[in-house]
């Protein structure tokens, strides 16, 4: 699997084969409105304005604020993801994912999954969502 990883404050993203981006928010972060409006700006410019499949996987004691998870299911976001596969590691994290697919919502397809390779499986499957943007 080849990557170029970008790191950032928060995350650390990594740029994978077949159009996936891995951001992974590293130990002990409190993710902002800031966090993710790099993260987005970011994927724009580093995949030329082309969407991207997202992997969100979150390190020890990581979450997201509420507004930042507001602001990630945002239509902002939807200019530069056209899928979000989220990786649970535990049930802090369950909590925070299952939060944001049914508070927050984001119009884009969002799955929950219990490991890497799952997520990966199902964002390979979502790519005809790019083909089509």
């Amino acid at each position: 699997m080849t990557e170029r990883i970008i790191h950032m404050k928060a995350i650390d993203l990594s740029l994978l084969e077949n159009d996936v981006v891995h951001a992974h928010f590293k130990n002990d972060v409190l993710g902002t409105v800031e966090d993710v409006h790099e993260l987005f700006e970011t994927i724009g410019r580093e995949r030329n304005g082309r969407k991207g499949l997202l992997l969100v996987t979150a390190g020890d004691r990581s979450t997201l604020t509420n507004e930042a998870r507001a602001l990630a299911s945002s239509a902002e976001g939807d200019k530069v993801l056209a899928a979000d596969a989220i990786v649970l590691r535990d049930f802090g994290h369950q909590l925070s994912a299952n939060a944001f697919v049914r508070h927050n919502r984001p119009l884009r397809p969002t799955q929950l999954f219990p490991d890497m390779k799952s997520a990966m499986k199902w964002l390979g499957e979502q790519h005809h969502l790019i083909e089509n943007s």
